[in-house]
This record gives C-alpha cells, structure tokens and sequence, in this order.
C-alpha cells in the first residue's frame, strides 16, 4: 500500500513540470501576418509569437495587433484592448495600434477613452484617416456631431474615395437635421462602394428620417435601400428592424411584422425587434401591444432614446381619451432628452404635449429648444405658432408661419394660418 502511494505522490510531483513555451517557426510567423481581418485564423500562431520572448519586438508587436484585430472583429473588447494595449507599451509611437485601440474602446462605447487614442495616433500620424473616422465616431456617440463632421472631412480630404468616411459624415448631418446633405454623402458612399450594404442602410435611414420630420418624399426610397442592403449583406439585423419600421410608417403591416419578428428570431435579446414591433401595432392601433412591446425594447436597452419617444407619442394619442396619459407622455420625452440632449423630436413631442396639458409657455419653450437644434424644422416652427396664436402673441405666430413657408412652401399648416391673417 506505501508502494502505491509513494508512486501516485510521483505522478502528481510531474504534472507540476512547467513545459517551455514553444518557440514560434516561420510558419508561425506566415499565419500570423495571414490572419489580419481573419477571426477565425491565426490566433495561436500570433500567440507562439506573442509568448516568444526570443522574438524581436517589432514581430512580437504585429502579433499582438493581429491578434487585438481578432479579438475585436468578434466582439471581444477587453481582449483586443490589451493587446493593444501591450503592443503600445512595446512601441509608443505606434499610430496603429492606438487608432485600433481607439475603435475597441468605442466598441464599448468608452468615447472619452477612443478620443485620448484617436488623438494620440492623430499627434503621431497627420494622415491617418482610420483615426479621424474613429474620433469622429466616438464624437458622434457623445452628440457632438459639429466634432464629427470635421473628423469625418478631414478623413475625406486625406483620402477622398473613404466610402466609410462619406457615410459617417453623412450620418452626422443626419443628427443635424440635414437630411438632405445626409442623402448627397450616402449617395457617394455608395457610389465609391456599390456593394456597401451599409452604406444603403445608412442612406435608408436619412431618406426615412426626411419623410418622418420634413413629411417630404416617400417611405418607398428608404424601403428600397434597406432591401438592397439586407440583399448585400443579410447578415446585419438592424436593417430588418428599420425596414419593419419603414413598412408599418407606410401601413404595410403585413410586411411590417414578419422583418421585426425576424430581429427577434434571429437574436432574441436585441431591442430594435421589439420597438419595431411597438410601432407596427401602434400603427394597427393596438396600443395595449405596442406599449407592451416598447416596455419590453426598454427592458433589454434602457439607453435607446428613440424607444421611449415612440412610447411617448403611444401616450399622447391615448391622452385624447385620457388625459392622465399626458403627464406618461412627458416622462418618456423627458427620458428620451435625458438620453440625447439634442434630440429635436423630443422636445418637438414634449411642447405638444405640454400644449394639450394647457401649459402653453412650456410648450414654446420646447419649440424653441427644437428649432434650435434643426433649424429646418418646419413642424416645430408651426406648432410654436399656434401657441403663440393662442397665447394672443400674433406677431411672433405670424413670423414664425412665414419662416416655415420660406423653408418650405408647400407645408400646409403655416400657409393656411398665414391665409387666416389675412396673408
């Protein structure tokens, strides 16, 4: 019975034997330099590179950014962070690795921490577009979407065919209210790239946005780029949530319900199926359901705002019937503006229902906050307007008609009031 323990206590004393690590081959070193924007290749090869101490610090280096590539593209942050991160420590001047580590940052939406790096590499590479676009990414995530378009620029003045440029910039302008310039860079985007499903998808959502706030154009064109988006690139889930969302906008429900019920399918947890959702039954006038399925888009992302505008104009039209829905209506639009200060919708839906609950000063309060932000919007225009009409304040109603005319001449609200003036 000794024997036997004697020998197992010496089969347990070997398996503490630390085996040297591998020294990497020049195999090795091929996979590695193979697998850049290949998750699926590479890995080990670059980590015999990595734990190599033999090796030089410039190999040990481009595995480390190889290998943070592969991290990030499937979504695994903090690893490519700290590989980035390590290949900066070998070598501070590297403008790559802090730009990429810049981009695995604002995949964790840590905007201050991507502008310190975009910025570094930027102080060490004046031509680095990469690193412009990313700044100009992470200043979008913070609403400071002036800060963005002069990033996304200057990546187009230094290399004018940046069809991911040209996108973001044109996703700033959309923030801005701009929806027009929005459409003219999407366009180039995919002029440059006419297989850049994001780049339609993106152009959908400016073309949806213009018909949503301006009441101009069809939701037929954004339709249109979403399906070429999702024929590109089937792949990116949001362009069915969008697309559903378009389809309910022009009542087409039947195709609205199957494209959000497919986000939902596809990743149950994602909160775009289930806002798409709220709005096709809110369009059926189903509101029971449509605010259940907005509670529910909340309940998985607390922090999209565009959901609790959605569930706030759900309130105001029940409020027609039970005014106590009002004081609903202002919570989710004060939520929404919690989320994005510069949501111009939200303070637009905010004043009208201040208006309904007859606190009129509030109303054009808000307004005025909206037409700050976008100063194209017409609606905002007219609906501080009328309650300057109500408020007995004629000058300010008429002038305020006559800007919406000049911006849009077609709009019906202000030519009809300006018609009652006597214009």
């Amino acid at each position: 019975m000794a024997a036997r323990g004697f020998r197992g206590l010496l089969v347990c004393t070997g398996l503490l034997v630390v085996t040297p690590a591998l020294s990497a081959t020049s195999a090795d070193r091929d996979a590695c330099a193979a697998s850049a924007g290949k998750p699926d290749l590479g890995g080990a090869a670059c980590g015999r590179i990595i734990d190599d101490a033999g090796e030089a610090a410039a190999a040990r280096v481009e595995a480390l950014k190889n290998r943070g590539r592969r991290f990030f593209d499937i979504k695994d942050f903090d690893r490519a962070i700290a590989d980035y991160s390590e290949a900066v420590r070998l070598s501070p001047d590297d403008a790559w690795a802090l730009a990429h580590r810049c981009e695995a940052y604002e995949g964790k939406e840590d905007h201050d921490a991507a502008i310190a790096d975009c910025t570094a590499a930027i102080r060490i590479d004046p031509k680095n577009g990469w690193a412009y676009n990313n700044r100009g990414v992470a200043y979008y995530g913070l609403h400071n979407y002036d800060a963005a378009l002069a990033d996304h620029a200057e990546a187009i003045r230094i290399d004018s065919r940046d069809a991911w440029a040209h996108a973001r910039h044109g996703m700033a302008w959309m923030e801005k209210g701009e929806f027009d310039r929005a459409i003219a860079d999407l366009t180039e985007a995919v002029t440059i790239d006419p297989k850049y499903a994001f780049g339609f998808g993106q152009r959908g959502q400016a073309l949806f946005r213009k018909r949503l706030i301006t009441k101009k154009g069809g939701w037929e064109p954004a339709i249109a780029d979403y399906s070429e988006a999702i024929k590109l690139d089937p792949n990116l889930v949001w362009l069915y949530s969008s697309r559903g969302v378009a389809y309910s906008n022009n009542r087409q429900y039947d195709l609205a319900i199957p494209d959000c019920s497919e986000v939902i399918r596809r990743e149950p947890g994602n909160s775009s199926g289930y806002n798409c959702l709220g709005v096709a039954y809110e369009g059926l006038k189903d509101y029971g359901r449509a605010i259940a399925g907005y509670d529910q888009s909340i309940g998985i992302n607390p922090r999209n705002g565009v959901t609790y505008w959605n569930r706030g104009n759900a309130y105001w039209i029940l409020a027609f019937k039970d005014p106590g829905k009002l004081n609903d209506a202002i919570r989710d639009f004060d939520r929404a503006i919690a989320i994005n200060p510069k949501d111009f919708n939200s303070f637009n839906s905010r004043g009208k229902a201040y208006a309904a609950k007859g606190d009129r000063n509030h109303a054009i309060a808000d307004y005025t906050q909206a037409i700050q932000l976008n100063p194209s919007y017409v609606e905002a225009y007219d609906n501080r307007g009328l309650t300057s009409e109500a408020l007995g304040r004629r000058a300010e109603a008429i002038a305020d008609f006559r800007t919406a005319q000049s911006i849009d001449k077609d709009d019906p609200v202000s030519k009809q009031q300006l018609r009652l003036f006597g214009f």
